[in-house]
């Protein structure tokens, strides 16, 4: 369970129990009821549409650290005309996965599938649109938005658009040491998204979402992909996809090395004598506290003494470490 529901059922239960305006029977009454309703309340329902090959399973995974089966050689859902919703079992809960029939395969096959998500997509918390980043074909996708949602106006607002495979965008040459793209990458991958939103509002004009690059395999910009899923979810039932989430940690593929000089060059750069230095949170309890008579003799010596739990607890912060990887490539860091 994600630390913002915690604190939400917190604050909750805090209030009924303050309550002055409550018995000790209502009081309980009302906590079981809340309980309860946690409880039993639906998985969240995704549908995920994309051709053979996108990455969908492998985006639930990183998204949720599922178990899902990743097919690499040919699709791994084998369904032609009914869609059994599958249950997969995530770090934080169960969630609903429905896997859409790719429109693109044979035009044979058009008007059926067609059918069939206009029978599924309604049953959707949100439908999560997979493309793959350097495809810029595009005009089979605007087709079927018009057909499919034409008729169903009520269900743009949980679309999302996700572009894959972010790190095989050309130029072609991703940091594999930082796990970041390049700064031609970076600016190709700004320009895709802006061109791919765009080609979407224009058949969907009440969409106002943005399309979103990430690479499922490197764990690349999932927080900003899942974000945009929270938005599409209608909001009664956001703190359901909300609890699921468990996202892979894209500095678990960085090299470490580099990660210890970015936290050190970081730290190096924080005034010594500070007049009024900002309130610090006390370090999580699973983390190596240093005693203060005998201090490290250096940041990456002691860093390295922690181990890779408690070094992705530690190097949260992805956009501080992007900061750095960018001074680096532009020889001015320190």
């Amino acid at each position: 369970m994600s630390g913002s529901i915690r604190d939400r059922i917190r604050r909750f239960t805090t209030s009924v129990e303050q309550s002055e305006e409550l018995s000790p029977a209502q009081k309980r009454a009302v906590l079981e009821g809340y309980e309860e309703a946690l409880g039993t309340e639906g998985p969240p329902r995704l549908v995920l549409i994309g051709e053979a090959g996108v990455g969908k399973s492998t985006t639930v995974n990183a998204l949720f650290n599922a178990g899902q089966e990743v097919g690499h050689s040919k699709a791994t859902t084998d369904r032609a005309w009914t869609i059994p919703v599958q249950e997969v079992s995530g770090s934080n809960g169960t969630l609903e996965v429905v896997d859409m029939p790719g429109l693109g395969d044979d035009i044979a096959n058009y008007d059926r599938y067609l059918d069939l998500y206009r029978q599924v997509l309604p049953t959707a918390d949100t439908i999560v649109w997979i493309h793959p980043a350097k495809d810029r074909m595009v005009h089979l996708v605007q087709q079927a938005l018009v057909d499919i949602f034409g008729r169903n106006p009520e269900l743009v607002g949980r679309l999302v658009f996700g572009l894959n495979k972010a790190d095989e965008m050309g130029p072609h040459d991703w940091n594999t040491h930082a796990n970041l793209p390049s700064e031609p990458q970076r600016a190709a991958l700004r320009e895709r998204e802006e061109v791919f939103t765009r080609s979407i509002a224009r058949v969907l004009p009440a969409w106002r979402g943005r399309a979103v690059s990430y690479a499922a395999l490197r764990y690349y910009n999932l927080t900003a992909l899942f974000k945009e899923m929270m938005y599409a979810v209608p909001e009664q039932r956001r703190w359901v996809l909300e609890q699921r989430m468990a996202l892979a940690d894209f500095t678990a593929l960085v090299d470490r090395k580099l990660l210890q000089a970015a936290t050190a060059t970081t730290l190096a750069e924080i005034p010594a004598n500070n007049p009024a230095p900002p309130a610090r949170p006390e370090p999580p309890q699973d983390l190596p506290r240093q005693p203060d008579a005998h201090p490290p003799r250096s940041v990456a010596d002691a860093l390295t003494a922690l181990s890779d739990a408690q070094w992705r607890d530690l190097h949260a912060d992805r956009a501080r470490f992007e900061e750095y990887v960018r001074r680096v490539e532009r020889g001015d860091a320190r």
